[in-house]
């Protein structure tokens, strides 16, 4: 399009989440009980430097949040980088195979709850959820919020 800067701001969605939840105008009815653990996106944590608000984000909705080992900048991939869980069944087992760290790394943690702030991680870690029969679920940073924030009487129908 020809511009150099983009004609409007914008924020990534952990930026958006961690402004309305550390400036109050959203507030936590309930938090996640069970233990849960976070996937680290290469797009959030490595290229966007947001690792520090992203846990931030995790620790107002996880009473027991778990750190993955290495985690940040350093966590394992989610199987899925780069596009490739675009790439269908060709690549699949080749996916998996090279995901299987990343299955250890979250069976270790003992949760049962994977965030992903990512759309791709998401289903990367679904897939070595099955496929390696990890006890745990994975669910995207959005919904945990939707999941876990007050609705204000005159919002709810």
């Amino acid at each position: 399009m020809g511009w150099k800067d983009a004609p409007i701001p914008f924020i990534h969605a952990v930026e958006f989440f961690y402004e309305i939840l550390s400036t109050g105008r959203i507030k936590i009815a309930q938090k996640i009980k069970e233990v849960t653990t976070l996937q680290d996106p290469c797009n959030v944590v490595r290229y966007r430097g947001l690792g520090n608000q992203l846990r931030y984000i995790v620790n107002q909705l996880c009473e027991n949040f778990v750190e993955m080992t290495p985690n940040y900048e350093y966590n394992y991939c989610c199987s899925a980088g780069g596009g490739m869980i675009d790439a269908g069944p060709p690549w699949k087992s080749a996916r998996i195979k090279g995901g299987k760290v990343k299955a250890e790394q979250i069976k270790d943690t003992g949760a049962t709850l994977v965030i992903a702030p990512c759309h791709t991680c998401h289903k990367g870690i679904e897939d070595l959820i099955e496929t390696y029969n990890i006890n745990a679920h994975v669910k995207f940073l959005a919904d945990v919020i939707a999941e876990c924030m007050e609705i204000p009487e005159h919002l709810r129908v």
